[in-house]
């Protein structure tokens, strides 16, 4: 939902005591597939205005805890609405920490006091790429449907421009519909080479710039059975990126460099089938979660390159004697491309945030990869937050992941493996922000950010 969020309130829930209280019993309920269907890289979009509003509710006086106190204290209440100085942190192993303020700003409707727009604006640091400005608005035309706009500038390399529009009810039935329109550049990745036996040493730094538009429409079939379709039109390309304390992919990889700085048009339409019975989109207790797609590119629509990506999927969830306390979390991946060369930043890629994180992303870069990650998630304690649950958690796991040339390249032997445990403040409806810590043949990784990995 809102990027980079609470993650100073992560620590501070962590080392301070909560009460702690029994879990409610979850019972199944279905849930549509809407921003899962996306693929692994972006960002799922809240799902509601209900979603976004839950960040500007006044918390409850009483017994809060001294969290929900500090953050009661910091909300300032003004005759157009609530405004929260939030202070947010992150970090990865490419682009190392950063610190700043987010402001959340809640205008209301005279008329009937409503809510009718969200703005976010933040202010960040960080030594890559300097000073960061971030504006974000959430618009609500009615109860249903939503408008996201994004623009922001770093002082070295990232910029993004973004609008966004979903509804869930288009022409008054369960058609989902989503928009979206993109200029990003992004300066965290970088190359490695190819193949599972790619040397850190290599390590190289990149640019990625994306223009274009994305379509995705969801449409169900029979109960927890589903059709989604993604269209998506972008013109791609690489430059410098922003980390001075590594090599340059010109510098390093010069003839990749040269195919890759070239501006590419990629139409891709993916069709998926996917199967969903778990009990919340973004926080899962329970249910398994499987999709089978395949994404194809051709010349003749206006492509550059003519290609397929095959993907299955599977995320289950089983949660011991259905209480919440402890639930077992697995996820399989299997993805694989076929027809013409591509550039580096479009094949399968495992790393920070694409399972495996106790590297840097863009860490492998093959045809095709294969993920196995497994987590024990174990809720701590649970307090009053904002009119609603908040949860610490811990969770030990395990990651597994390679890639390859060909399905048949597939070797056990090549299987890189990375144990960690992460520390969790889970807000519902749809907030997590979590601590990872991650160790194994690539070294350790430390990663603050907002999101489960699966």
């Amino acid at each position: 939902m809102l990027k980079r969020l609470l993650l100073l309130a992560l620590a501070l829930a962590l080392v301070l005591p909560a009460a702690a209280a029994p879990p409610a019993k979850k019972k199944k309920r279905p849930a549509q597939p809407g921003p899962k269907a996306k693929q692994e890289l972006v960002k799922p979009e809240p799902k509601s205005k209900e979603d976004i509003l839950k960040t500007v509710q006044r918390p409850i006086p009483p017994k809060e805890g001294l969290l929900g106190r500090v953050l009661n204290a910091i909300t300032i209440d003004t005759r157009y609405g609530p405004i929260i100085p939030f202070p947010v942190a992150d970090s990865s192993k490419d682009l190392g920490p950063s610190v700043g303020i987010m402001p959340v700003i809640a205008l209301k409707k005279k008329s009937s006091g409503d809510i009718k727009s969200v703005i976010v604006p933040s202010f960040s640091y960080n030594d890559n790429l300097r000073t960061t400005m971030t504006y974000r608005q959430y618009i609500f035309p009615d109860d249903k449907r939503y408008f996201i706009l994004r623009a922001s500038r770093s002082e070295r390399v990232e910029r993004e421009l973004m609008a966004y529009y979903y509804t869930p009810q288009l022409g008054g039935s369960d058609f989902r519909l989503s928009m979206e329109a993109r200029h990003w550049v992004n300066g965290k990745p970088s190359f490695y080479g190819y193949g599972i036996n790619s040397q850190r040493g290599d390590k190289a730094n990149y640019s990625l710039q994306m223009t274009g538009e994305e379509i995705i429409a969801d449409v169900p079939l029979i109960k927890h059975l589903y059709f989604n379709f993604n269209h998506s039109y972008f013109d791609k390309r690489i430059g410098p990126g922003p980390v001075t304390t590594v090599s340059q992919v010109r510098e390093q990889f010069p003839a990749d460099y040269a195919v890759a700085s070239d501006m590419r048009t990629f139409h891709t339409n993916r069709l998926s089938l996917v199967y969903d019975d778990t009990d919340h989109p973004f926080l899962p207790k329970i249910g398994t979660y499987a999709s089978a797609s395949v994404l194809y590119s051709n010349k003749a629509l206006g492509s550059d390159y003519e290609y397929r990506t095959y993907t299955l999927q599977m995320k289950h969830y089983y949660n011991y004697k259905e209480e919440g306390r402890y639930v077992t979390a697995a996820h399989y991946l299997l993805q694989f491309q076929r027809g013409d060369a591509l550039p580096f930043y479009a094949m399968p890629q495992l790393g920070e945030s694409t399972g495996l994180r106790m590297t840097g992303d863009g860490r492998f870069t093959d045809r095709g990869k294969f993920v196995f990650t497994i987590e024990e998630r174990i809720t701590l304690s649970k307090t009053p937050f904002y009119k609603f649950i908040s949860e610490t958690e811990i969770a030990p796991f395990l990651d597994v992941g390679t890639v390859f040339s060909k399905v048949s390249g597939f070797r056990a032997s090549n299987l890189k493996y990375a144990p960690g445990v992460s520390a969790r403040l889970v807000i519902r409806p749809q907030l997590v922000a979590t601590i990872d810590l991650a160790y194994g043949s690539e070294g350790t990784n430390a990663i603050i950010k907002i999101g489960y990995p699966f």
